[in-house]
């Protein structure tokens, strides 16, 4: 019993902190991926986004279209908490705090990946020519 709590501590613990973690994360990524003006939370977090200005060339692809971002972005945290807290992951030798570790930041790697593959989609879709866009034109 007490091994079966301890597991699910672990993958509960594991999921939090990459939700927590991806909280914090997706708005300045959305800066870098785009180069928009999205940033960190304490610096303004989406103020300078160019969705805001009416006269900009380019709007945002995952803040102008809501829906694109919130697949975008909804695909990314709930693909990587699924693998933060999968069941079948095979770290049963290593011990529980290498563990917690080791699925946030599969979990993160998952997310990178996940948001990277949506976000050239979404600029592609709306021919967005800054940031990842620029690779696609």
């Amino acid at each position: 019993m007490q091994k079966t709590y301890s597991r699910l501590n672990t993958k509960i613990i594991s999921g939090a902190a990459t939700l927590i973690t991806m909280l914090i994360i997706v708005t300045p990524l959305c800066g870098l991926l785009f180069q928009c003006g999205c940033d960190w939370p304490w610096s303004g977090l989406d103020a300078e986004c160019n969705f805001y200005k009416p006269g900009a060339d380019h709007q945002c692809p995952w803040c102008a279209p809501i829906i694109t971002g919130i697949f975008s972005t909804g695909l990314a945290i709930i693909s990587s908490v699924l693998t933060a807290m999968a069941p079948s992951l095979p770290l049963a030798i290593v011990r529980p705090v290498n563990e917690v570790a080791v699925r946030i930041l599969l979990g993160l790697m998952v997310f990178a990946l996940v948001s990277i593959l949506t976000a050239g989609l979404a600029a592609l879709s709306q021919n967005y020519q800054l940031g990842v866009g620029s690779f696609l034109t």
